[in-house]
């Protein structure tokens, strides 16, 4: 047994499972003190981690929830927002203040109808961003369904200009003759927005179909498989996944057309690195990828970028042997227009063939953080590229996050401590649960008995058990927190019951 099933099995002795009877559901943690139910995060560590906290969105596809959430890489829940479909989580800068933002509407295949969230960190909600669908023409799958806002699920990046960088995907009809579909088709034309966060104004958008010219469907890798006859099952074309903003020019990554558009700010493409055949570069040894993920600039000249991502190289049309990684390109700009490998990362002792979904973080240090979406497996990796973390929230095609991300938070929630409290008869004891959804840093909670102090405790965890000496079935307890930004903030009174 390794000591990856050998934690599970302590984990699951001790806490109950949805569903006993069926073994692809992944255990999760219960408390007494909340009615939160979250999958186990199961961390080993390999040697020294970057600060901070792991956010991402699990999805557990058994049981049909899913939750914004916070971890502790120790493996605590720290923060759970409500249940809902989730997409691109992240943890931002808005104004200098830190912030979570995240999609949140109603689900289709492969995209999505919502708007994006944002909160602070007391985990209230300070801004909606939203896309008119009416206003923009947008037509759906759904002929009896209409939107409040079209926003798609894949991006969420804020800028330094308090504007943030959405997709979009409109039902729109094409002809797919070329690649031998219908003349009269349809497709996902797939948008890029860059709206105003205050004022939902819309300061930039592009369309891929409207650049057909420097977008070609030949570039596409999906198979159409039967789609593209009717607008409820259109051609998936082509499939935007990440944006990012350098300067006045927009970083594009494309899924199903292995392709990074660069675009200015008037709609042209500068220019096209195609993971497979080049576009208008050269591949070197080792330098393709394809069905990739959030690719970002690590750095920018005029002469040369360096570009990260997660590449998949697997999707649901493909054999999904490939092995996914995570690499690092130098992209000449000029002259050879030589693209060079610079690094590729996998955790060779639990490799992963992801089909969908992922991320690829740079943290400090020259640290990495490498999520791997369908998979549901975190990874961080030093600067040598020797893996120092290992993380699972679930078992295969059963739990999925579309990205994960490490960052430093500080939780001020605006709620109270939540406290249960119950008398072991046997001991005479009273067994005190407290917790506090969001907070980040309570050193210590403090139990009253009326105006008397009966004990302190160190937190533990997201849930702190207290045993107690003292009250009895039918008294009350407060709990006090200690330390951090919620010092001195009380618990609502919570009557002793029978365990």
């Amino acid at each position: 047994m390794n000591r990856f099933s050998q934690t599970l099995a302590l984990f699951t002795s001790c806490i109950s499972l949805a569903s006993s009877a069926d073994e692809e559901l992944w255990p999760l943690q219960k408390f007494q003190s909340s009615s939160i139910q979250t999958p186990i995060m199961n961390v080993t560590k390999m040697g020294q981690t970057e600060p901070g906290f792991l956010f991402l969105s699990p999805h557990d596809i058994i049981r049909k929830t899913g939750y914004p959430t916070i971890y502790s890489d120790d493996g605590q829940l720290v923060w759970q927002g409500p249940s809902g479909n989730y997409s691109a989580l992240q943890p931002q800068m808005l104004n200098s203040e830190p912030v979570i933002a995240y999609w949140s509407g109603d689900l289709s295949s492969g995209f999505g109808f919502g708007g994006i969230t944002i909160v602070n960190n007391s985990y209230d909600e300070i801004h909606r961003v939203t896309l008119d669908c009416k206003a923009e023409n947008f037509v759906t799958i759904y002929d009896s369904m209409e939107f409040a806002s079209c926003i798609d699920i894949h991006e969420s990046e804020i800028t330094d200009k308090g504007t943030i960088l959405v997709t979009a995907v409109n039902v729109t009809q094409a002809d797919l003759s070329t690649i031998g579909g219908p003349k009269d088709g349809w497709i996902q034309d797939a948008l890029v927005y860059e709206i105003d966060i205050k004022t939902n104004e819309i300061l930039f958008r592009w369309s891929a179909y409207e650049h057909i010219d420097q977008v070609p469907l030949r570039d596409v890798r999906a198979p159409l498989m039967g789609s593209g006859s009717n607008k409820t099952d259109p051609y998936g074309y082509p499939h935007l996944n990440s944006i990012h903003k350098y300067g006045d020019s927009y970083l594009v990554s494309s899924r199903y057309m292995c392709s990074l558009f660069f675009i200015a700010s008037n709609g042209s493409v500068t220019w096209h690195l195609h993971g497979l055949t080049g576009g208008d570069f050269e591949l070197g040894v080792g330098a393709s990828f394809c069905y990739q993920h959030d690719a970002h600039f690590k750095s920018q000249s005029d002469d040369r970028v360096t570009i990260s991502l997660h590449n998949n190289e697997n999707s649901d049309f493909t054999d999904k042997t490939s092995l996914t990684t995570g690499i690092v390109l130098d992209v000449e700009l000029h002259g050879s227009k030589q693209v060079t490998l610079k690094s590729r990362m996998w955790d060779a002792a639990e490799p992963v063939y992801a089909r969908s979904q992922g991320s690829y973080q740079s943290l400090g240090n020259g640290h990495v953080l490498q999520q791997h979406g369908a998979t549901p497996k975190i990874e961080e990796y030093n600067e040598n590229g020797t893996i120092v973390m290992r993380a699972r929230f679930g078992y295969d095609e059963t739990m999925q996050t579309y990205r994960t991300y490490r960052y430093p938070w500080v939780g001020r929630p605006a709620t109270k401590p939540n406290v249960t409290a119950c008398l072991d008869r046997e001991s005479g004891n009273s067994a005190v649960y407290v917790s506090w959804n969001g907070a980040t840093d309570v050193e210590s909670w403090k139990v009253y008995s009326g105006t008397v102090v009966k004990q302190t405790a160190v937190r533990n965890g997201f849930e702190t058990t207290i045993l107690v000496d003292g009250p009895t079935s039918g008294d009350s307890v407060v709990v006090e927190a200690v330390g951090g930004v919620g010092n001195g903030v009380r618990s609502e009174s919570a009557t002793v019951g029978p365990c």
